[in-house]
């Protein structure tokens, strides 16, 4: 009779002991959800600023193209072509001199860098920034950037 409720007392320790390791387990795996989340709802909000602030320069860059459309058109109507020689050679060189953009031949890394080169501008952050890619860059590592 002895054996019995000490089997029985094991028997009860052991389905409390498994019961409590699986709400254990539970309550872990959503912790662990819980923050992986978050974690993914951060770096979305980060993504969605650093787009709009794209967005906004290439609204930027739209009202340039065509204010110096308009000012060419009106050298060209004038006649006046060494101004628009001069105009279009200044152009030339603020391109030349102004463009930071990063070019490794893989378009993923060069979407992601230069989105992290954008908003280090915004901060005004100086960077000499060269890189060079691999043909074969596994997946794994352009998440990493």
């Amino acid at each position: 009779m002895e054996i019995a409720i000490i089997i029985g007392v094991i028997i009860l320790l052991s389905a409390i002991c498994i019961i409590g390791f699986f709400l254990l387990r539970r309550t872990l795996y959503n912790m662990i959800d819980r923050c992986i989340e978050r974690f993914q709802s951060e770096l979305i909000e980060k993504q969605v600023r650093e787009i709009q602030n794209m967005y906004r320069k290439v609204c930027s860059w739209r009202h340039d193209y065509r204010n110096h459309i308009n000012n060419m058109k009106i050298q060209l109507s004038e006649g006046n072509y060494d101004k628009l020689y001069d105009y279009l050679n200044e152009l030339a060189y603020d391109l030349d001199t102004v463009d930071t953009v990063t070019k490794t031949g893989n378009v993923m890394v060069d979407a992601i860098l230069n989105s992290k080169l954008s908003v280090a501008e915004k901060l005004n952050v100086r960077l000499n920034v060269k890189a060079a890619v691999p043909d074969m860059l596994p997946m794994s590592d352009v998440l990493t950037i």
